[in-house]
């Protein structure tokens, strides 16, 4: 009982300020005084007689033996120590509460209850216990470590200090004590005083880690405000790493100086010429996966995650890491097979599906990915995304109605998430359900009545209505309510073109869009249109020729251009442009609309032949 009893104890202090481990103690035998009666024989209602013990069974009142009482002693040591080594402290100490009842004497059982009480974060507890311990024995060294720890935890420096003070007198060859006295007066800002302390323990050949009194003067002197005491912090590091090589906390103090003085690339060089020659090593391994990832070298973090997933309690964590840097390093299907890894052994983790979703729909993978995201549970915090996406890839797969399933479905079991309606109504092609949707968007006005993308599609719905008054009104709120919002500043401004209303205010809104997105095309129809329906022709011209230019494939663009050129005498301009509008057109009716202008204009040019007239480019076509 005495070796494990001395290492439990040791183990305490640790958590003290890294104080010393304790040594073995004794138990004490000494015999009890009180006489053992047997309590049947005091009892009026006595047993069978067949059950009566021996005649001679309490003669002489003899005490305890003891050997029983070692033996008791023992068996609740042992269970004190099985429930420590499982962490269950508090039962570990109700144990060693009963081991003080089979030997109160022993000065060691007290600081070993200490030292429990200390892993349990009761510090006033393990105050008592190791007072008790050394009133016991004034003389135990441990007892007066311990209590000079606890005293310094509490910032009661005079007792610490105290305490200390006996052990040397003790014994002044203490090695330990004159370290905590150093560490006080530090904790104090007592900095000279303190390196007093480690100074004179450095002169002292006997002592068995120098590296550690370097270290410490390191700390010491680092605290300290001036060239002069960081220098000296600087020199003391590399004095503890040249007298151990391997020894971390110095690496990491001299790597932190490095980072004060913003020299982030030699800090960064001495932990991976540190890791090389003396690693691998996880805690620096985690530090270098951060400085890897700030200077972007993705392989060299990840190769520093390789080494945590091996060493590391929380491998799923780690592996989840590995998966995102891998996704940063377009390694898509590396990114997958990690992600897969660990969502089999967490079916249930909605986080780490949706990345495997997202990353699915990168590698364009759509399938997966709308498989992924459709096992979003609705009360996730993913899942209005996951619906978001994956109507949006059923859709681009031409799956427009099972989309529309998967939305009407979410607004069923989601009515309180607004993105939905917007994407609801983004869905709706049918003309006959346009007045459902309508109602349907204007209940969520109701309920969200500050969502900008409700009062955008809303109006959308207004205009497909033909309800040009509250497409204005629904656009006008949303620039109200964002001025920067893109899509409802160029609504609102083709929709005032349209109507030839204040298209000077029309003008001012598209330009706004144009400067939040220089590149859109259709932003520049707009403006090209509004511009148009100004009458400045050559600038409408270049606006619309470079809006076709950047989507050449879309009708009402080309067509807008094709007015242009027409307007301007540009009459065969405007029939290549009709026609190209033409061949990319898919409304019938709109077909029609433009096959009629490009028909007006042969009819023009075949009048125009038999004349054998030319008309100047100064004379502007008849409207």
């Amino acid at each position: 009982m005495q070796a494990r009893l001395s290492r439990k104890i040791g183990s305490a202090l640790a958590l003290i300020l890294s104080h010393c481990f304790l040594q073995a103690c004794s138990t004490s035998t000494k015999t009890f005084q009180r006489p053992y009666f047997e309590a049947s024989y005091q009892d009026y209602n006595r047993a069978p007689a067949s059950m009566t013990p021996p005649a001679n069974a309490g003669e002489g009142q003899h005490p305890l033996d003891p050997v029983y009482m070692r033996t008791q002693a023992d068996y609740h040591f042992a269970i004190a120590e099985a429930h420590s080594f499982e962490g269950n402290h508090h039962k570990a100490v109700e144990s060693l509460k009963m081991v003080l009842i089979y030997d109160q004497e022993s000065a060691q059982l007290p600081l070993r209850l200490a030292a429990e009480y200390v892993k349990l974060g009761m510090l006033s507890e393990a105050l008592e216990y190791a007072e008790i311990a050394k009133k016991k024995n004034p003389k135990l060294i441990d007892a007066r470590i311990l209590l000079g720890g606890l005293y310094s935890t509490l910032k009661a420096y005079d007792k610490a200090l105290t305490e200390y003070q006996e052990v040397l007198k003790l014994n002044p060859d203490n090695i330990e004590a004159p370290l905590y006295i150093g560490g006080v007066y530090a904790e104090q800002k007592k900095f000279d005083k303190a390196a007093q302390m480690f100074e004179s323990m450095a002169r002292r050949d006997s002592y068995p880690h120098p590296h550690l009194i370097q270290f410490y003067l390191g700390r010491i002197r680092a605290e300290q405000k001036g060239e002069k005491y960081q220098r000296a912090a600087e020199n003391a590091f590399k004095k503890a790493l040249e007298l151990k090589p391997d020894h971390l906390e110095s690496l990491l103090a001299l790597g932190e100086m490095h980072a004060r003085r913003g020299d982030s690339k030699s800090e960064l060089e001495l932990y991976r010429l540190f890791q090389r020659d003396h690693g691998p090593d996880s805690r620096l391994a985690e530090i270098l996966v951060d400085k890897y990832l700030e200077a972007e070298n993705l392989d060299a973090a990840y190769d520093q995650l390789v080494i945590l997933e091996k060493e590391s309690e929380d491998s799923l964590n780690i592996k989840v890491r590995m998966a995102l840097v891998l996704i940063e390093k377009k390694d898509f299907p590396s990114a997958v097979e990690k992600l897969q890894e660990v969502l089999r052994a967490v079916p249930e983790s909605d986080k780490i599906r949706f990345y495997l979703a997202a990353v699915y729909e990168e590698m364009k993978d759509n399938k997966n990915a709308i498989k992924h995201f459709k096992r979003i549970p609705s009360e996730s915090p993913f899942y209005a995304e996951s619906i978001l996406h994956a109507s949006y890839l059923m859709k681009q797969l031409g799956l427009t109605d099972d989309a529309l399933d998967l939305v009407r479905t979410a607004l069923e079991k989601r009515k309180d998430i607004p993105q939905f309606y917007p994407i609801y109504a983004s869905l709706i092609e049918d003309p006959k359900d346009y007045p459902q949707t309508l109602s349907k968007l204007q209940v969520a006005d109701e309920m969200f009545p500050e969502n900008v993308q409700i009062k955008f599609f809303l109006g959308m719905i207004h205009d497909k209505l033909g309800n040009k008054e509250k497409v204005l009104e629904s656009m006008e709120k949303v620039v109200e309510l964002d001025p920067n919002h893109v899509q409802g500043l160029n609504y609102l401004a083709f929709t005032l073109a349209e109507k030839g209303l204040r298209l000077e205010k029309a003008e001012s809104l598209v330009r706004r869009a144009l400067e939040l997105e220089p590149n859109d095309g259709y932003i520049m129809d707009t403006l090209g249109w509004i511009l148009y329906k100004q009458g400045r022709l050559k600038e409408s011209i270049k606006v619309l020729e470079a809006a076709h230019q950047a989507v050449p494939d879309e009708s009402i663009i080309a067509e807008h251009l094709g007015d242009a050129y027409y307007r301007h005498a540009l009459v065969s301009k405007a029939r290549e442009m009709y026609i190209r509008a033409v061949e990319v057109e898919v409304d019938e009716s709109k077909i029609k609309e433009i096959r009629a202008k490009i028909t007006a204009i042969d009819n023009q040019e075949l009048k125009l032949g038999s004349a054998q007239q030319r008309q100047p480019a100064s004379i502007e076509p008849a409207k």
